[in-house]
């Protein structure tokens, strides 16, 4: 055997060597396990017994509300078929104005805005073995928000609490020493030209805000515009799904407000 038969089979052993090490070390997992602590109850402080005044969040209103939403979503790549999705609701805007209209007191607008996140699965076409119906890909995802907004009239389970900033009032000042030109006449008694006062106050309210409590997702997905292989006729490529999505919120309305407690014994 020659010296170049050596060294390609040496070469061969330490590559096969270095790819199992690497394996093993690819798949490494260390653990160490750890010991109890010991704890030690501590009694809380409490307040005495008695009337007290808390500032907690107060529920103004709770409503269910169901909103139709339709988007068309492209993918990047030709997909065969959708494997999951998986979805979640946030919101960006939560508005409120206690406005009542006609009979319709204890009651008030919420603008609402936001958006569904949605991570979308779905197998690719790579390649495909010709005379047999065989295919083969990848599983690729694609994510994209699909916004939403919408305006409706709530009712109050409690109003929310808003003190109106007073007008400015004017202070005016006495002064009886207004002359005139003429260094013979009374002087002027009045109104102090030179000096103005203002009076004004200013309340800071607690801002409303809502809460996101549940969310309901059901939707329908239409591949648009997809095509066929004449050599795979029960499948079918496509890049484009319209989506007809109807979003179920529950939304809970919250205010801080001041509220009187009874401490007990």
């Amino acid at each position: 055997m020659s010296d170049n038969n050596l060294n390609t089979n040496e070469t061969a052993v330490i590559t096969a060597n270095e790819s199992a090490d690497l394996r093993g070390h690819c798949a490494e997992v260390k653990s160490m396990p750890q010991s109890l602590t010991e704890q030690t109850p501590v009694a809380p402080v409490v307040i005495t017994p008695g009337p007290a005044v808390v500032k907690v969040p107060v529920v103004l209103a709770e409503v269910n509300i169901t909103i139709p939403v339709e988007a068309t979503i492209k993918l990047d790549q030709e997909a065969l078929e959708i494997k999951r999705i998986r979805k979640n609701v946030f919101l960006t805007q939560s508005r409120i104005i206690p406005f009542s209209q006609d009979d319709r007191f204890g009651t008030g607008i919420l603008f609402i805005a936001g958006f569904i996140r949605k991570n979308i699965e779905f197998a690719t076409k790579t390649c495909r073995s010709y005379g047999s119906p065989n295919i083969c890909g990848d599983i690729r995802h694609c994510t994209v928000e699909v916004p939403f907004n919408f305006t409706t009239r709530i009712t109050f389970i409690r109003p929310p609490v808003f003190l109106a900033n007073f007008a400015p009032v004017e202070v005016e000042f006495f002064s009886d020493k207004n002359k005139s030109c003429d260094s013979c006449a009374d002087p002027v008694i009045g109104r102090n030209i030179c000096d103005q006062g203002f009076f004004n106050t200013e309340f800071f309210n607690e801002k409303p805000f809502t809460e996101l409590v549940r969310a309901d997702i059901a939707e329908v997905d239409i591949h648009t515009d997809p095509y066929k292989d004449c050599h795979t006729p029960t499948e079918q490529l496509f890049t484009k799904l319209t989506e007809k999505v109807v979003v179920n919120l529950t939304l809970k309305v919250l205010q801080n407000q001041q509220v009187r407690v009874t401490a007990l014994n």
